[in-house]
């Protein structure tokens, strides 16, 4: 059922991410407005060009062709600005070339237009197709709208009515590296490429080092988060890379895939992050599970994650504004998942900090841990807010996205060789075997100390120092700690302690209970049951021979069968007064 639910949520996603307009844009805009913005794009300095064509009926009078550019007094002054179309009109250069006037007549605006009149269902049309290039002295974001802002030639209607068809390129065609894509996007496909095949090689790496820690029962489920993680970061970059070929091939963006492959990496990174503060929380490294009040809150918090994820993909597919955000990290949901990355790492701050104080002989592998990924988690942060308030306009998302990537290879990087086979046991400090398993404490028992010197306390801690491998069922929730040295046990060896020759060593740990809990109720008179039993009498004697039919029953020498004591043979300790319930009275 959940399962069913997570899928029509990513096709809900997916649906609305696909309303989104490619760079061949081609749509029809029917409104009550006289003014409308339709795309922008990204130009390069003497090779952006945009190519167009307009169909409208001419009973609407001439409609017209706006093109702002990303300067103070342009697109900034006019968009969400309140002002009539003629003011918005009059912020434009005739001379620039930045109106263009969809009909036939000869003016400056509209003699090259490129438009021509056509009857349709005995109706007359403006079909208007042409182009225009762009030259600037950089690379600039082109916002472009229509407008009707003259409605005396046709009093009787209003508004806009038109269908259109847009293509924006830059560079020359059949670049495939530059051609369809906006300056903001260049060479994304090819860092995408390039960490699609190193991501390759980690995987493979990564499933070969998982062989080895299982042979070594050292392949916990903080390694297999991290194998769905980087499975997952693997699988999105490839959806990327599929999405953004077909768009440098036909210029039409595979909105949908893009989508997936995103909402993929999104999961990616829920999950490693979840796997860190485990980590830090010292999850299979001091503790085998976490105490009940703190697996609520780590549910808590990454639900409220995902919903602040799943929120920034449906507010970018309903509510995402071109004409306000270059992309979707300057949203509401945008600034939310920025402030969940840093409240994840004050989390994982804390973690550490308290595992530190009651482990602090595991500071040889948390400094370097908390140092590294302490970087790991501000860095997306921060070259968010770099470029938003001190990036060029026209190389945010490229960036962002660069940045975001290679953030992700390093996370992903440093835990694959901190945790490779060869330094399992020093660098990343696997302090319990996956097959180790022991009896629980009573729950209302906060410690209980074990035969070994060991401690398990009930929040799943540990605190010896030593550990040995184990040979019981894999659980990977329940582990006991037994110190190999105290209990005698050989780690090389198939046998138990040396107390317990031939035992299995994951039973070793398990304490049994005194013989008195296995005794049967007595009848015979004499102490409670359960008491003790004392030492038997004479145990410095020697073996018991058959009783001597020539003895007299009184002589004590000979009393219950046993021999005369030979002289100078040391007595046992005097027997307890009940002791006297295994003697026979004489008559």
């Amino acid at each position: 059922m959940i399962l069913q639910k997570c899928l029509c949520v990513i096709g809900a996603i997916v649906f609305f991410a696909d309303l989104t307009a490619a760079r061949w844009v081609e749509e029809t805009i029917s409104t009550s407005d006289d003014w409308s913005f339709v795309t922008r794009f990204c130009f390069l300095s003497k090779q952006g060009a945009l190519m167009y064509n307009f169909v409208y009926p001419v009973s609407y009078g001439t409609q017209e062709i706006l093109l702002y550019y990303d300067e103070p007094g342009q697109w900034e002054s006019v968009y969400k600005s309140g002002k009539n179309c003629s003011e918005r009109r009059s912020m434009l250069s005739i001379f620039n070339n930045q109106i263009i006037a969809l009909n036939t007549s000869n003016t400056v605006t509209s003699r090259y237009s490129g438009c021509s009149l056509t009857t349709v269902n005995g109706a007359q049309y403006y079909n208007c197709s042409g182009g225009r290039t762009f030259r600037s002295m950089r690379e600039r974001w082109w916002y472009i709208a229509v407008a009707r802002c003259d409605n005396a030639f046709s009093p009787s209607v209003s508004g806009l009515q038109l269908s259109y068809k847009l293509h924006m390129t830059n560079g020359e065609e059949g670049d495939l590296w530059h051609f369809e894509f906006s300056a903001d996007e260049f060479y994304i496909l090819a860092e995408d490429i390039a960490y699609l095949v190193i991501y390759l090689f980690m995987v493979i790496v990564s499933v070969v080092c998982a062989v080895v820690l299982k042979g070594r029962q050292l392949f916990h489920s903080t390694y297999k988060m991290y194998m769905v993680a980087l499975s997952l970061w693997f699988i999105g970059l490839l959806f990327l890379c599929i999405a953004w070929g077909k768009y440098a091939d036909s210029g039409w963006q595979e909105k949908p895939t893009e989508v997936t492959g995103r909402l993929l990496q999104a999961a990616s990174n829920v999950i490693f992050i979840l796997m860190l503060i485990l980590l830090a929380k010292g999850y299979s490294i001091t503790r085998g599970r976490l105490p009940h009040m703190s697996m609520v809150r780590v549910v808590t918090f990454f639900v409220f994650y995902i919903i602040v994820y799943i929120t920034l993909f449906i507010w970018e597919g309903m509510f995402f504004d071109e004409g306000l955000v270059l992309y979707f990290y300057e949203s509401p949901p945008g600034y939310g998942l920025v402030m969940m990355r840093l409240i994840g790492w004050l989390w994982f701050l804390y973690g550490i900090f308290f595992t530190l104080k009651h482990h602090s002989n595991k500071a040889n592998f948390y400094f370097p841990f908390f140092v590294f990924y302490t970087l790991w988690f501000w860095a997306g942060p921060v070259v968010v807010l770099v470029a938003m308030f001190a990036m060029a306009k026209w190389s945010r998302e490229k960036t962002v996205h660069a940045v975001e990537q290679f953030v992700g290879l390093c996370g992903h990087l440093f835990f694959l060789i901190l945790t490779r086979p060869s330094a399992a046991n020093t660098n990343f400090p696997y302090t319990v075997r996956t097959t180790q398993i022991g009896t629980m404490a009573d729950p209302k028992e906060d410690e209980s100390p074990q035969s070994n010197g060991s401690t398990y306390r009930m929040n799943g801690t540990y605190t010896s120092e030593e550990t040995h491998v184990g040979t019981g069922p894999d659980l990977a929730a329940l582990f006991v700690v037994q110190d190999a040295r105290k209990s005698g046990f050989d780690e090389n060896s198939n046998t138990g302690g040396l107390d317990n020759p031939g035992m299995p060593p994951s039973y070793s740990s398990i304490a049994l209970p005194p013989l008195r809990a296995q005794a049967p109720q007595s009848t015979m008179p004499g102490p409670a049951r359960g008491a003790a039993l004392p030492p038997l009498r004479g145990v410095t004697l020697p073996p018991l021979s058959p009783l001597t039919p020539s003895a007299p029953l009184g002589d004590s020498s000979h009393h219950m069968g046993l021999p005369a004591v030979p002289p100078g043979l040391p007595m046992g300790p005097k027997p307890p007064a009940y002791d006297n319930m295994f003697m026979v009275k004489q008559p």
